[in-house]
């Protein structure tokens, strides 16, 4: 890979609300976008100087994506990795196949994670209801059952609180392998992004505090001053991690804060994420800035939040409310998504909210008076 310079067209795989911000970002900086997405009304397609509408894994498709790009990035988390490989014989793929092997199957993420020393919950493969029984017994109740791929869309997570749920998973081993990991009783949830250049210089960027709603990320913050010790261990983990793989671009780990304090990894994710949305406000520049300069080889900036921010999601669920904050809050940036479709989905992303204050308390205040949004 070289400097990509501005003029050129960055080749994306895969769509949605993320690809669509990415794309006007690249348009600012000076780049045609080439997509190929699975869904013909993808919002994607909206900001897309060009795109192609078929199956992502069909390899005709890929090879026109390549034929008519100068760099190639993948944007879908699902994505197969082998194909990936195979693009980047003949292709300028970016971020390369690696980092997207460790991410898409969690025993290889974790096994991944462990060898390096880093905290993870404890976890076992399981494929049979027997390797369930011996792991709780090392492990405990509660513990939580998650298929081994994470795009898997049949199999889902289940939490086991006694033996009668241990019975009752038994039929779902049929369908796929899992891991067992512990229960970790949750204080606070983070993540930290990276980046990586192709001279294998490493930047990290300011922690962001996530928000969830049951297992849907709602907002995320960024404060000036934070806890010196997790920032540090944060810091720390995201280097390690990033000098041991094979990567370019930017990429996010997520953590669990744990009631006594002990700082665990929750999942590594290839590009960019929701949460770090929050960066603009916070610090000036944007995670897709970020991600196409490292892409493109393109010095990476050091950054600071200059105050503290937060991003709230948008959903369709909570639309009407977000109509009638944008006629109440002058200070809020609100974001919505160009031509997106209601689709009587309630929790689809279709905007975003920026805030930002120098008091914290103030910023969390003002969130709550909403009734919508929690700060914690």
């Amino acid at each position: 890979m070289t400097f990509i310079a501005p003029g050129k067209t960055l080749g994306i795989i895969g769509g949605g609300s993320e690809t669509y911000i990415f794309e006007l970002e690249a348009k600012r900086m000076g780049f045609r976008t080439m997509l190929l997405t699975d869904e013909e009304n993808d919002i994607a397609t909206q900001a897309a100087d060009s795109f192609l509408v078929g199956t992502l894994e069909n390899l005709d498709n890929l090879n026109e994506l390549g034929n008519r790009s100068d760099l190639i990035l993948y944007m879908d988390e699902d994505f197969d990795s082998s194909l990936l490989k195979q693009l980047g014989e003949n292709f300028n793929v970016a971020q390369g196949a690696n980092l997207l092997e460790i991410a898409q199957d969690q025993y290889i993420e974790r096994t991944f994670l462990n060898d390096l020393n880093i905290n993870v919950p404890p976890f076992f493969s399981i494929v049979t209801v027997d390797d369930v029984k011996k792991a709780v017994e090392e492990i405990g109740f509660p513990c939580i059952l998650k298929p081994i791929q994470n795009n898997q869309d049949i199999l889902k997570r289940h939490i086991l609180y006694n033996d009668e749920d241990v019975s009752r998973v038994q039929r779902l081993l049929k369908d796929g392998t899992y891991i067992l990991e512990a229960w970790i009783d949750k204080q606070d949830e983070y993540s930290i992004m990276v980046s990586k250049s192709k001279d294998k210089k490493i930047h990290t960027f300011p922690m962001i505090k996530e928000i969830y709603d049951g297992t849907h990320l709602m907002s995320s913050f960024i404060y000036k001053k934070n806890d010196p010790d997790v920032e540090a261990e944060m810091q720390r983990v995201a280097l390690m991690v990033a000098e041991n793989i094979d990567y370019v671009g930017i990429f996010g780990i997520g953590f669990i804060l744990s009631q006594t304090g002990v700082l665990y990894v929750k999942r590594i994710f290839p590009g960019i994420d929701y949460s770090a949305n929050v960066y603009q406000e916070a610090t000036g520049i944007s995670q897709f800035e970020l991600h196409i300069r490292a892409i493109c080889d393109w010095p990476i900036p050091e950054i600071f939040p200059m105050v503290n921010a937060a991003s709230l999601k948008i959903i369709e669920g909570n639309l009407p409310q977000s109509l009638d904050l944008l006629q109440e809050k002058a200070q809020w940036k609100f974001n919505y998504y160009t031509g997106f479709k209601a689709k009587n989905q309630a929790d689809r992303d279709v905007g975003y909210i920026s805030i930002f204050s120098d008091d914290v308390e103030e910023l969390k205040n003002d969130i709550l008076t909403t009734n919508i949004w929690r700060v914690e």
